[in-house]
């Protein structure tokens, strides 16, 4: 991809048991309380090569698919709500979180929204993955500092595209002004013009 500026937007759509649209997507754009992106780095885009020998030489290099694909985020602010649902948490009616035993945190895909040195739009997409975050940190108030909120991590491990053509892909990016490439990767990844599926 081109060089990219900046990470203004994430938006997170949650899938159901049939990797359909459920519910609403989660926008994630620094819009009051609703969260704010930091950062994302994407990992294991490439299998490693593994050299298998033959009649005493480097016959073959096995290097088809992909590695351990995930994508590592520093977000700001993201509310109780999101993160419950990304999460797969369990919530009481009086907005308590729940962690436990039968916690599992639903498949979703995911769209990083930048732009690049021309201006043009730059995407990346991941057709389907789960969310992980591996704990939080508390920290005292330093006297005479101000207050400098610390971003939160979140892991989101990637696996292929359960549905039509894409079955099997990872990742889709993008980075121009041609309308038409830019909703294909939406329609693609986010299932934009789909209707929303139910729980199967």
């Amino acid at each position: 991809m081109a060089i990219t500026i900046g990470f203004p937007k994430l938006t997170i759509q949650p899938l159901d048991e049939g990797f359909k649209k459920k519910g609403d997507p989660i926008v994630i754009q620094g819009d009051p309380n609703k969260g704010a992106t930091v950062k994302a780095e994407i990992k294991g885009l490439s299998k490693d090569p593994t050299k298998v020998s033959g009649s005493d030489i480097a016959y073959y290099v096995s290097r088809k698919g992909v590695g351990d694909v995930t994508v590592d985020f520093d977000v700001l602010d993201l509310p109780n709500d999101a993160q419950s649902i990304i999460l797969g948490r369990r919530v009481s009616d009086n907005g308590v979180q729940y962690t436990g035993l039968d916690t599992e945190a639903p498949y979703c895909s995911i769209l990083a929204e930048a732009a690049d040195t021309q201006g043009n739009t730059a995407l990346v997409g991941f057709f389907c993955g789960v969310f992980s975050n591996d704990g939080e940190t508390l920290n005292t108030q330093e006297e005479g500092e101000t207050f400098k909120p610390d971003p939160e991590s979140y892991k989101f491990t990637a696996t292929g595209s359960k549905n039509g053509a894409n079955k099997g892909d990872y990742m889709a990016k993008y980075a121009g002004s041609k309308e038409e490439a830019i909703a294909e990767i939406r329609n693609t990844v986010l299932l934009e013009g789909t209707a929303t599926g139910t729980q199967g």
